[in-house]
């Protein structure tokens, strides 16, 4: 039997081993990535001239220049997270370890210096190809979590902003699913100001939130989730910046407020939409119209 015959060859991962590579994606991505709102909070500590600009209401160049830092870092958590995953899998998953073994035991043997070293490239090399199946597995999972990634450190640096500035506000992460399904409200509202209590008393007079980096066709589940609530209006907060005046005026059909950069806002294209406002508007002028209303009628 030839050298290359005796190395187990797989085109899938071992159906016996996928579910336990699956928990240990998720195991070791909750170990070594952090959290959207620990990148978010590091970002600012060591960016701390962003609080500054906040509350001198350069707030659009903030975000999307806080948006890249916090993605630059989670990258870093991501490679950080590949390499340990990929460095332990021969310890934790039998295949792996068959491969690697065969590879070592066949080619290192009486090798030293510089021939060691060649070997060893090609080890890696050999080993990487063999066990591609668990490296398809891992990219499939990076794709699907940088999505949700994106989405979930833009809200992170918008409630950052609404601590900064001192609103008071809830969200699905902060007061639980529970008690938005509880008012009726479904998963595409993510935040209410000033609190779910105000909205329960005088709901127009609140600011209900959602927020979509891109907004592709996606904006339509917003319209669904007015239509279903019957709640006055949706503030859909965004980082997209290729929004066309087609899209802004359907948008404003169906009673949404889309909030989004003051370059983008102020574009030949959309400043004559009434339902599309910059971040500066919206949290300069809107939001304290609205707790004006609260802090006078307690």
């Amino acid at each position: 039997m030839s050298k290359i015959d005796e190395i187990p060859v797989i085109i899938d991962i071992p159906k016996q081993e996928l579910d336990k590579f699956d928990a240990l994606i998720k195991q070791y991505r909750t170990k070594y990535i952090r959290t959207s709102q620990e990148i978010v909070e590091f970002a600012l500590a060591q960016n701390q001239e962003y609080l500054k600009q906040i509350k001198s209401k350069h707030v659009s160049k903030c975000i999307s220049e806080l948006r890249e830092i916090v993605w630059q870092e989670y990258l870093l958590d991501e490679v950080n997270f590949n390499a340990i995953l990929m460095r332990d899998l021969h310890k934790l998953l039998e295949t792996p370890k068959d491969i690697l073994e065969v590879l070592l035991n066949k080619n290192i043997t009486n090798k030293k210096g510089e021939e060691l070293i060649e070997t060893v490239k090609e080890i890696c090399g050999e080993y990487a190809g063999r066990v591609f199946p668990y490296i398809y597995r891992l990219s499939l999972s990076n794709t699907q979590s940088r999505r949700s990634r994106a989405g979930k450190s833009f809200e992170a640096i918008i409630y950052k902003i609404y601590e900064n500035l001192g609103y008071e506000y809830d969200s699905q992460s902060k007061v639980g699913r529970k008690t938005f399904d509880s008012l009726g409200l479904g998963k595409k509202v993510d935040s209410i100001l000033p609190n779910i209590k105000c909205y329960a008393e005088r709901r127009n007079k609140t600011i209900i939130g959602t927020m979509k980096t891109s907004l592709r066709e996606r904006w339509q589940e917003v319209a669904e989730e007015i239509e279903r609530t019957k709640i006055p209006e949706i503030h859909l907060l965004t980082a997209d910046e290729s929004i066309p005046k087609s899209k802004a005026q359907e948008m404003a059909n169906h009673n949404i407020i889309v909030v989004t950069y003051e370059w983008v806002a102020n574009s030949d294209t959309l400043k004559s939409m009434k339902n599309i406002i910059s971040f500066e508007e919206y949290l300069f002028e809107e939001i304290p119209n609205i707790l004006k209303f609260w802090n006078e009628n307690k």
